[in-house]
């Protein structure tokens, strides 16, 4: 079967990299950007738009989710990698779990389909990950933490033991969540922040700071 990237940015190219660090090389990378077709990343030729997938039956390919996400005090920036996601996913298409070899996840741990756990990340025992949730490199979810649907926790971001994390935030690299906290849906959290209490649905949280938009 084979694997086709989807979206040619700088995310694609971290996937591709855990991708071969399990011995499995894409097939292709496809992105909306027509003018990129014949390019390479990393690579992997990029040989069309999206629409090309269509042509392939769910049978025959696994799609990987190569968008990443910029986000702002006012928005997670995550819709576009949900709605990628869920474009295909509605279609039938099969997003695999990816793990880079040097990550550690616990026997114990569950990844929702198309979770993806980059270089030198942990995800320890009775962790929860959700559907195309993204644990970034160097990233560390502790035992018992629960992250929603298409959350990105960001590199070096930390969630200690018993958090949980509504579907579509953003913690952002470095971050910090202490234990037993929780962190609303659509939330920002600020590179660097130590949270050390409750962060509502799109709620932006950074140092000591804590309001909603």
């Amino acid at each position: 079967m084979s694997l086709i990237v989807l979206c040619a940015g700088g995310h694609a190219r971290v996937v591709i990299e855990a991708l071969r660090s399990r011995c499995m090389r894409p097939a292709a990378v496809v992105d909306r950007d027509t003018t990129l077709v014949g390019g390479l990343v990393s690579g992997v030729p990029i040989t069309g738009p999206d629409e090309d997938v269509l042509k392939m039956s769910v049978g025959q390919v696994e799609l990987v989710n190569g968008l990443g996400n910029r986000a702002s005090r006012a928005d997670s920036g995550l819709s576009g990698r949900r709605e990628l996601f869920g474009r295909f996913a509605a279609l039938g298409y099969r997003f695999p779990v990816i793990s880079h070899v040097s990550a550690t996840i616990a026997s114990d741990a569950t990844l929702g389909d198309g979770a993806q756990v980059m270089a030198g990340a942990v995800v320890q025992p009775a962790a929860r990950l959700g559907r195309n949730v993204l644990v970034n490199t160097r990233a560390v979810v502790e035992h018992d933490c629960i992250v929603g649907d298409h959350t990105h926790v960001a590199p070096g971001a930390v969630l200690c033991g018993g958090v949980s994390i509504g579907e579509g935030a953003h913690i952002g690299a470095g971050a910090v969540i202490l234990g037993r906290l929780s962190v609303g849906a659509g939330a920002v959290v600020a590179a660097g922040a130590v949270v050390a209490r409750n962060v509502g649905a799109g709620a932006f949280a950074g140092g000591d700071r804590i309001g909603s938009r």
